[in-house]
């Protein structure tokens, strides 16, 4: 023992005579983060959707359309701060593709009639090409050029990229899938280096083997291989287009976006098992359905069902950290 940790060992017993001591832990000490008061998480989304509108799609447009409504509530009652474009697969010559449709093109919360403004613009009907290439179009509109032109108040850096992809079929679009994930990658690098800043969600066909592949129509229908691997590799989710409605799989993808949205990083490596999170007040379960978990690839909580907060929630994360004796 040096001659100062004598000292200091002094000091703290004397203090325990003279004050009295509880249980003394001569190791790290431990942490509370505290997020309250305002927005405690980053709630900004910038939303594309992106609809192919080829023939044999308008029931699915319909369909989807039937759920913005509920889709804007929910979002409204989190605190979601969004921007929503919608695109088309439309990428012939005169095709209305790789371009954001509508007036004004960028939307939000602040938008007169939302909701129904919105519903019918995912409306764009079946008489585009019937040559699907939704990432060329959704590459097109995300590229500088655009975007610091028509496309201007639309990307924000520090929001995260959701892409809602409608399809009953794959994409023909030129480049690999590896060349898209290389695109988003560079757009959108990870908040804090570890959390996904991008993501893509596919409602379409998810395998031949499914009651998908033959639409009630008649008209064959095949997987979306290359949006599911694009949401597979982002994280995202994939939901059948041929459910009778879309309100599952708009929760689901609406569900996920948040999740990751109210990540909450920690500022040290914890002791899991010491782990005690609080929603103003209320102990939270630890529960990868209902409840929260942690994720040590990127040191983060992240919150599951009932329990995602939202931005005016307050929220305390207690924990001792790793090594701590």
């Amino acid at each position: 023992m040096t001659k100062n940790q004598f000292w200091i060992l002094v000091l703290m017993t004397g203090l325990c005579t003279t004050v009295g001591c509880n249980k003394q832990q001569y190791g790290l000490p431990d942490q509370t983060q505290d997020f309250a008061q305002t927005v405690t998480y980053n709630n900004k989304v910038d939303v594309v959707m992106m609809v192919d509108n080829s023939s044999s799609m308008s029931q699915y447009q319909n369909k989807l359309a039937n759920e913005i409504p509920g889709m804007i509530v929910a979002l409204d009652q989190l605190g979601m701060d969004y921007r929503i474009v919608v695109i088309t697969t439309d990428m012939r010559t005169g095709g209305n593709g790789g371009q954001f449709v509508g007036s004004p093109k960028v939307l939000s919360a602040n938008t007169p009639s939302l909701a129904s403004t919105l519903s019918a613009r995912i409306k764009q009907g079946s008489g585009g090409s019937d040559l699907e290439r939704g990432l060329e179009s959704l590459k097109t509109v995300l590229s500088p050029t655009y975007l610091n032109g028509l496309g201007a108040g639309f990307l924000r850096e520090d929001a995260l990229l959701a892409v809602l992809a409608l399809s009953n079929e794959d994409d023909y679009s030129s480049g690999s899938v590896a060349s898209y994930v290389d695109f988003f990658d560079t757009l959108k690098p990870k908040f804090k280096g570890t959390t996904q800043a991008w993501l893509v969600n596919f409602i379409g066909v998810p395998s031949l083997s499914s009651s998908c592949s033959t639409a009630l129509d008649g008209v064959y229908k095949e997987p979306g291989l290359r949006w599911i691997e694009l949401a597979n590799q982002s994280g995202g989710r994939v939901e059948a287009v041929c459910d009778s409605t879309l309100s599952q799989a708009v929760s689901n993808v609406r569900q996920r976006i948040v999740e990751i949205l109210t990540d909450f990083h920690l500022d040290r490596e914890p002791n899991v098992a010491t782990i005690v999170v609080k929603i103003n007040g209320a102990v939270v379960p630890r529960s990868t359905d209902n409840g929260w978990e942690y994720v040590s690839d990127g040191q983060f909580i992240r919150f599951h069902g009932s329990f995602v907060p939202t931005a005016t929630d307050r929220i305390a994360v207690d924990y001792s950290p790793a090594g701590a004796t």
